[in-house]
């Protein structure tokens, strides 16, 4: 399970790894966004994704957008408040047959830039929080899906992150982990025709740092 991750690196950055594997990522009237660094955004705040211009052709260009953290579905028209399930995250394991994912999963899938994430440990009262972050990388990408829900309270786009069994880096901290993509998998997981299954499991031992964090900074 994910529930609470951070943004911190500015958009160039992001752009330059996206050229670096040779998609073009661009912005709407083509100036690049100035994000505020977000150290912890939670579950219904609103936060970047990247998702292909056409799905059709996902690798000639991908786009930054801005969408709310835990999906709504297509198929839902009531009010935001009306969709109870929490959404946050998919499982890997069922994302394909799942209702409320299927969907997205092989039509809108997204890419979610993090430059870490959180996990607690302990019992409540006395829990620890722990801060993730990619060895060797100032950000990376989460597996996401994206939806967009035309609810009688508006037009709602989000998304959800995928998860799956934790890695031996992981597993000391929780029963689930964020999948985290290679930066050579972006497009492989961005392209529809493309069986994206290799690519929803956990990373070997060593990819990920782990440290204590404050909550202080929450």
């Amino acid at each position: 399970m994910c529930n609470r991750y951070g943004y911190l690196a500015p958009v160039s950055r992001l752009a330059d790894v996206f050229s670096e594997i040779r998609i073009p990522l661009v912005f709407e009237g083509g100036a690049v966004p100035n994000l505020e660094p977000r150290e912890h955004i939670r579950p219904t705040n609103t936060a970047p994704i990247v998702r292909p211009v056409d799905p059709a052709d996902p690798l000639t260009a991908v786009e930054l957008t801005e969408a709310r953290w835990w999906l709504i579905p297509f198929f839902h028209k009531r009010g935001i408040k009306d969709w109870k399930p929490m959404c946050t995250n998919a499982r890997a394991e069922t994302v394909a047959t799942t209702a409320t994912f299927r969907e997205p999963y092989r039509r809108r899938r997204c890419l979610v830039p993090v430059t870490h994430f959180f996990e607690w440990t302990g019992q409540t009262g006395a829990k620890t929080m722990w801060r993730f972050t990619r060895a060797g990388a100032d950000l990376f990408c989460f597996a996401g899906l994206w939806d967009r829900a035309h609810t009688s309270d508006g037009v709602v786009e989000s998304f959800t992150i995928l998860t799956c069994a934790p890695g031996p880096d992981c597993t000391p901290y929780h029963t689930r982990q964020p999948v985290i993509l290679d930066a050579a998998d972006w497009g492989a997981w961005l392209d529809l025709s493309v069986d994206a299954t290799p690519l929803l499991r956990a990373g070997q031992a060593g990819t990920i740092h782990v440290e204590r964090a404050s909550e202080a900074a929450g």
